[in-house]
């Protein structure tokens, strides 16, 4: 049995590895573009296996079993192609393109595992599979690219596609190795013998592309071989030997969110919101595949297609909500969107009957309802008028931390070091945003309003929580019609003359964004909600509001014509990670346990 304290530090490696791989894209394309991908295929795995060759002598040796030969040379077969793939694919695609072709490798891993009988292949699996095809068929289609050519778009996304089927011989074929003679020995002996294949691509411009790199080329080949490599492949053959394959291959999907962000940062790469669109389709497939097994048939599949419909039109509400107060008070749009939605929940309740409860369950749905969802409304409706829909979309993807938070504070549950960890990214994040803000001023951004928006994700943290239990006992129909109908109320302390004068000043557009926020946004949005806490854990619930900030961000750029900014990119790269720490931790430790145990 390993050391308790392995988990914490293959959970670490994993998550260091994810970090430095997030952003090699940016230097793999930057190399391939200043060498031509022929020459930097060979000029990077050169000064990988010289590297290696030297320091193996002292970390391992060079030999291994005769039996254990043709697994090596598999792995080291696997290592090429993912190295020639990768290379070859940047060479015509963006960083951040490449990036979300490469979060499809969770998938092919896991099909791999199940083909080879190491897994079990699952509906969910098959499912995720069909859902991350058809947002690469959309990727793939010419419309979701800057600066890309179709024929481009389709040969390097190919390439990387392949590169990552080759990624997936090396994680399964690699883990019994490296348990048998230890994570850098592996590493760099698939990197020598990855070499032989390379040398292939040799040419008269090879030399002369080595004495003519820049600094700027220099600085990324070494970021490829010292860090990206050598260091990483340690880190990950450590992180294999202590998770299950499907357990390593769930943090891959952090990689295309990193890598659009170093596009942005480092390559100063334009992103489309349509390829935006296109990596949340296939990063929903992903997280279908890994996560969708914990989901029971039947009720749990309406739970998902409820859930999945619920964060997806509250992406829309940051959108929805600046447009409206840009040009409307921000209490009318808080009166408009709350009572109206509160009447209907009512009229419902009143129309389904009202279940006997006793007075505990009232004091909940009352809480529930003033802080929780009232709190959350005023907030959220009046910080949107100091910064842009993108930026609320973002700063809403602390909704699933807070709602862990208080899921400890408030229901008892145990406080792991993954929500702190991950509490301490997305705070970060949250500090990343004001303080750049503050030093890289953005146009329409108020620091204010980001830390009214934060309150009120805190606000409907409260509202999961309080409402999860009662909604299994007493339905999530009624429930969420009795919250709303209580949240009505307060609404009326909102209005002034002025109100009636707002109203005769909208416009058409106006009334249908609003018809949409009541409707879709507040009245069924809250109900699905509801309908999916009644049927899987608020953990699995909160997964899916990474959605969220995705779908802001493209209705933003799209809709508002707003801008992706530094401070933006950083602080919600930090807040994204640190929502899939607290997340998606718990799960690593539980696999890990039962794959441990399974092993001893």
């Amino acid at each position: 049995m390993r050391a308790p304290d392995s988990k914490a530090t293959a959970f670490l490696a994993l998550a260091f590895t994810i970090l430095i791989w997030g952003i090699a894209p940016a230097f793999i394309r930057s190399f391939s573009l200043a060498t031509g991908a022929a020459d930097a295929l060979v000029i990077r795995t050169s000064s990988v296996a010289i590297c290696c060759a030297v320091l193996l002598p002292f970390l391992g040796g060079f030999h291994v079993a005769r039996v254990d030969i043709p697994k090596l040379l598999l792995i080291s077969l696997g290592m090429f192609g993912y190295f020639a793939g990768s290379i070859f694919g940047f060479a015509y695609v963006t960083t951040g393109v490449g990036g979300i072709v490469i979060s499809t490798q969770p998938l092919l891993i896991a099909l791999l595992a199940g083909f080879l009988g190491l897994e079990r292949v699952k509906l969910a699996t098959l499912a995720g599979l069909a859902v991350s095809f058809a947002g690469t068929i959309y990727l793939f289609s010419g419309s979701a690219t800057v600066g890309v050519s179709q024929l481009d778009l389709i040969t390097g996304g190919t390439m990387i596609f392949v590169s990552g089927c080759f990624w997936a011989i090396y994680v399964l074929f690699s883990a019994p190795l490296v348990k048998k003679y230890g994570s850098f020995k592996i590493a760099a002996l698939s990197n020598i013998l990855a070499l032989v294949p390379a040398l292939v691509f040799i040419s008269s411009s090879t030399w002369t592309s080595v004495t003519t790199l820049d600094l700027s080329a220099w600085g990324s080949l070494a970021y490829l071989t010292l860090i990206g490599t050598l260091l990483t492949l340690s880190t990950w053959n450590y992180a294999t030997a202590h998770f299950p394959p499907s357990t390593v291959g769930a943090s891959l999907y952090l990689i295309p969110i990193i890598a659009v962000a170093a596009g942005v940062v480092l390559m100063g790469e334009k992103v489309a919101a349509s390829t935006l669109i296109a990596g949340g389709i296939i990063l929903l497939g992903v997280a279908l595949a890994q996560f969708g097994g914990r989901l029971r048939s039947g009720a749990g599949l309406a739970a998902l297609a409820a859930v999945i419909f619920a964060v997806t039109v509250w992406g829309l509400v940051p959108v929805a909500t600046r447009y409206l107060v840009l040009s409307i008070p921000p209490h009318t749009v808080m009166i408009l969107r709350v009572f109206p939605a509160g009447i209907i929940g009512l009229l419902m309740a009143m129309y389904l009957g009202v279940r006997p409860m006793p007075w505990t369950a009232w004091a909940r749905i009352t809480a529930a309802a003033i802080i929780g969802n009232v709190g959350y409304q005023v907030l959220s409706i009046v910080g949107a008028q100091y910064i842009p829909a993108s930026w609320t979309g973002m700063l809403f993807g602390l909704e699933p931390v807070f709602i862990a938070l208080f899921a400890v504070v408030l229901a008892g549950d145990r406080l792991t070091a993954s929500l702190v960890g991950g509490m301490f990214l997305a705070l970060a994040g949250t500090a990343t945003l004001m303080l750049g803000n503050v030093l890289v001023p953005a146009k329409d951004v108020g620091l204010l309003g980001i830390v009214l928006v934060t309150l009120g994700t805190m606000g409907w943290g409260i509202y999961t929580v309080l409402v999860r239990p009662i909604s299994r006992e007493y339905g999530a129909i009624q429930i969420a019609s009795l919250t709303l109908g209580i949240s009505a109320f307060p609404m009326l302390l909102f209005l002034t003359p002025e109100f009636t004068q707002s109203l005769s000043a909208m416009t058409s557009g106006h009334w249908i964004t609003m018809a949409f926020v009541v409707v879709f946004c507040t009245f069924l949005g809250t109900v699905a909600w509801n309908f999916a806490l009644g049927h899987m854990e608020s953990s699995l619930a909160g997964m899916f509001l990474y959605v969220q900030p995705l779908v802001a961000a493209v209705g933003g750029i799209v809709l508002l014509r707003e801008q992706l900014s530094l401070p933006l990119v950083a602080g919600g790269l930090l807040i994204i990670s640190g929502v899939a720490v607290s997340q998606f931790g718990p799960v690593f430790w539980t696999r890990t346990t039962e794959f441990n145990e399974s092993e001893a």
